[in-house]
């Protein structure tokens, strides 16, 4: 789902281009509380939504207006597992706005699948399933084209209008939801996992990868804050579109996490918090909800105050393991895992008409392991 638009901040402020983005019913909850918690700091708003469930954003839509008189809501159905579509909704965004000021990525994928349509659980242990392919058109993974290659995509698309805002000295975000402090050792000559595909390996090197972009972007974007956050363990309602014994083992699952699982309106107001307040704040800018409470400036990946590039555990605070981290950044990781992202994100693009051909076939395939699929975002390793 893809939230994009104009808003007016109470007090005269003004602020162009929302954008969120998400494929999961966790966050339609996440925005309709955060919406309802502030009704007094957004009096105008006009929100694009990307949504694959037209009963979903039909439904979104009409609470979002409900909550704020006199805004907007804006659906397109959209898949962004597929670049070419990301590409498309960039594009329209960048003609209907100058400025974006947040973008919010939280779009998820699981299924219990590798790249082959093997059964994949840790490393070493899995057996063939079925003759199916989990890769993409474009040649990308589906788990990894979903929780990473899309959300680079659409961070460096719209740069442009997030480094406008930030200039502007209005607030300038990315946040992208998905599992800080789940780092693990990955491998550097292997970073797409054409080889040795694991589930494991699929989140360590999608958490490892998210870090030391968001890194890497506050390096060449320092006016523009970036966030890779893990939300707690939220009930999405994904369940209801798992069958057999999965759904089932789920189902007991929640149950037994029940102390520990995040409610809708807490993990709502949470990322509302991250995503504007001051104590996340880009580099080379103070844009944001004025600190109270005793409150100060975050600590960024690299441990310093402000530095522009953040993990935040689920309570905001900073999360990470720093041992890990600074492993890899002694081997040049973060230059390495820039340039293997741009690098996928070309060859992918250079992929586009074999995208179009194959979408109708993809979809299919989609349809075919829905009944399996698991959208474990927010799981934690350990």
């Amino acid at each position: 789902m893809v939230f994009s638009g104009r808003y007016k901040w109470c007090r005269r402020k003004h602020c162009q281009g929302i954008v969120f983005e998400d494929n999961e019913t966790a966050s339609v909850h996440y925005w309709q509380v955060s919406l309802s918690c502030v009704p007094f700091a957004i009096c105008c708003a006009v929100l694009t939504i990307l949504f694959r469930s037209q009963d979903k954003a039909d439904s979104l839509c009409k609470e979002l207006e409900d909550l704020n008189p006199g805004s907007q809501a804006i659906f397109i159905k959209k898949d962004i597992s597929i670049l070419k579509n990301v590409d498309e909704v960039c594009e329209e965004l960048q003609r209907r706005e100058k400025k974006i000021n947040i973008l919010f990525l939280s779009a998820g994928y699981m299924s219990l699948s590798g790249r082959k349509g093997e059964l994949t659980f840790l490393d070493g242990i899995s057996h063939i399933a079925n003759n199916s392919q989990t890769e993409t058109p474009e040649g990308l993974d589906h788990k990894m084209a979903v929780n990473y290659y899309s959300r680079m995509r659409f961070t460096m698309n719209l740069m442009p209008e997030l480094s406008a805002a930030g200039k502007n000295k209005e607030l300038s975000r990315v946040l992208t939801v998905l599992a800080a402090g789940s780092e693990a050792d990955i491998d550097m000559d292997n970073m797409d996992l054409k080889k040795n595909y694991t589930l494991h390996a699929c989140l360590s090197h999608c958490v490892m990868m998210t870090d030391f972009m968001m890194e890497e972007l506050s390096k060449r974007y320092p006016q523009t804050s970036f966030s890779h956050s893990y939300p707690g363990t939220v009930k999405s309602g994904i369940t209801n579109q798992l069958t057999g014994p999965i759904r089932l083992g789920v189902k007991v699952l929640y149950s037994v996490m029940t102390p520990w699982i995040l409610n809708f309106r807490e993990s709502g107001e949470r990322h509302l918090f991250q995503i504007t307040s001051s104590m996340y704040k880009a580099k080379d800018g103070s844009a944001g909800i004025p600190l109270n409470g005793g409150l100060d400036i975050a600590v960024g990946m690299d441990g310093l105050k402000g530095s522009g590039a953040y993990l935040l555990d689920w309570d905001g605070r900073p999360a990470g393991d720093m041992a890990i981290l600074r492993k890899y950044r002694d081997e040049n990781a973060g230059p390495k895992i820039w340039e293997h992202t741009m690098t996928a994100l070309k060859r992918a693009a250079g992929n586009k008409r074999m995208a179009d051909e194959n979408e109708e076939q993809e979809q299919k395939r989609r349809e075919q392991h829905a009944s399996g699929a698991l959208n474990m975002v927010g799981w934690r390793a350990g």
